[in-house]
């Protein structure tokens, strides 16, 4: 009788390490996962800015939080984008000629000035 529950504790204490072993497993494949969706958010807020640049529009309302996930901020000069949080950083290339700061929750405009109105 002693052998059979011996035999379950050191079956339960094995379930335990294997579930134990499969979080941290995911855990790390929900972070791969953020990091993918935050590399493509900062190409395409780059390729917004370009297709602004190019464009005949004059002025961009950008809305941090219908844009950046909470908790994030985004950075843009010198021709680099820079979307960063806490614990991490994404940078793209634009080809967008001014700067500016945008976090979470803030309300920005740009404007754009190569149209004839502002000549």
């Amino acid at each position: 009788m002693i052998e059979f529950t011996i035999s379950r504790v050191v079956m339960c204490a094995c379930g335990v390490i294997l579930l134990i072993s499969v979080t941290g497993v995911l855990d790390g494949i929900y972070d791969l996962d953020r990091s993918d969706e935050d590399e493509r958010l900062v190409l395409r807020i780059g390729y917004m800015l370009d297709a602004f640049e190019s464009s005949d529009v004059d002025e961009l309302f950008l809305d941090g939080a219908s844009i950046l996930p909470e908790g994030y901020g985004l950075k843009v000069r010198g021709g680099f984008v820079e979307l960063y949080s806490e614990s991490d950083r994404h940078i793209s290339m634009t080809s967008y000629s001014s700067e500016f700061e945008l976090s979470y929750g803030e309300v920005l405009r740009i404007t754009h000035r190569t149209s004839l109105r502002f000549f």
